[in-house]
């Protein structure tokens, strides 16, 4: 296992118990991922970093189209739906989302040959600068 970026965030990224449960005990048959965003105004991209500065919306942008390059064929993922959040009905009106994001995976193996993936984790340098706050 790769060691954790220095702005690893557990809302962000998984443990490795998380892992361990959708893998040993997950749901047969597509999964769908609910993932709230909630972007930084600066990207945080680790001092020496080859990345252009950019706000956090534009490095997940990055990460998005990264995942799609990398490992959309082995994830096999499709966006039901994206869009950003007006307002909340119900639950924790504080909370301050900037989008919310719908991935369907065909199965759980899908999503966990994707973490797996040497690719997909380069990738996630941009999910890690963009997101948190």
């Amino acid at each position: 296992m790769t060691s954790r970026p220095t702005n690893f965030h557990p809302s962000i990224d998984p443990t490795a118990d998380q892992v361990r449960a959708l893998r040993d005990a997950g749901p047969d048959g597509p999964v769908v991922m609910l993932n709230l965003l909630k972007f930084r105004e600066q990207a945080n991209y680790s001092a020496g970093s080859p990345h252009e500065p950019c706000s956090g919306a534009d490095a997940y942008r990055r990460y998005q189209t990264a995942f799609v390059e990398t490992v959309g064929d082995l994830s096999c993922a499709e966006v039901v739906w994206e869009g950003k959040i007006d307002r909340v009905f119900i639950g924790d009106a504080s909370e301050d989302w900037d989008k919310c994001l719908l991935v369907r995976y065909p199965s759980r193996q899908h999503f966990l040959s994707m973490m797996a993936n040497a690719a997909y984790r380069e990738a996630l340098v941009h999910q890690h600068a963009s997101l948190g706050t």
